[in-house]
């Protein structure tokens, strides 16, 4: 291709400057010459590129539109590929959005089943800690009951033996004092 192209511009190369040279020199008289001169100049020119550059022409004109069909042929793919790859985009989109909104409502139930999980553990803590409180509550005045019992036991004990010292015999002091304290044990255990 590029040994016809090179021969072809050296012509052109040789008859150019000639021709304007020729044309110079013919401009004061109003002759068919310079004509002539210009359209063998041209005719020779053409027959030139035709026999020693234009297979080398056509080959690059091929071979360009060539490569612009394969450059459009890849964009055109390309441009289909990238709209492919949008739609997937937008299914994937649509996807993820569904699973978003599909998992916000599992929280939300989750959500409230939790709270109401701890609602109702609120609600047996303080049933427990009322019962407990109750419980407490019992034993407390059962405690203190018995104490008050105890005391008085202890107290009305002392006293019934300063009485008997003082007032009885050994022998009356002893028996009312083993029914006093067999009295007293009963109460204690009731």
């Amino acid at each position: 291709m590029g040994s016809r192209i090179r021969p072809a511009l050296a012509a052109a190369l040789l008859f150019w400057p000639a021709s304007a040279f020729a044309a110079e020199s013919e401009q004061a008289g109003g002759s068919w010459y310079p004509l002539i001169f210009y359209a063998v100049n041209f005719l020779l020119f053409l027959w030139i590129v035709r026999r020693y550059g234009w297979p080398g022409i056509i080959q690059f004109f091929r071979d360009h539109s060539r490569n612009i069909r394969e450059i459009r042929s890849l964009a055109e793919k390309a441009y289909q590929d990238a709209q492919e790859l949008a739609r997937r985009a937008a299914q994937q989109l649509e996807l993820l959005e569904t699973d978003k909104r599909k998992l916000m409502a599992e929280l939300d139930l989750e959500t409230n089943h939790q709270m109401g999980q701890i609602s109702q553990a609120a609600r047996e803590a303080i049933n427990r800690i009322r019962h407990d409180t109750e419980i407490t509550r019992v034993a407390l005045r059962d405690g203190a009951q018995r104490r008050l019992r105890e005391t008085m036991a202890e107290a009305a004990g002392k006293i019934a033996r300063e009485l008997l010292i003082r007032n009885f015999r050994a022998s009356d002091q002893a028996r009312l004092l083993e029914s006093f304290i067999g009295r007293m044990g009963e109460e204690a255990q009731s």
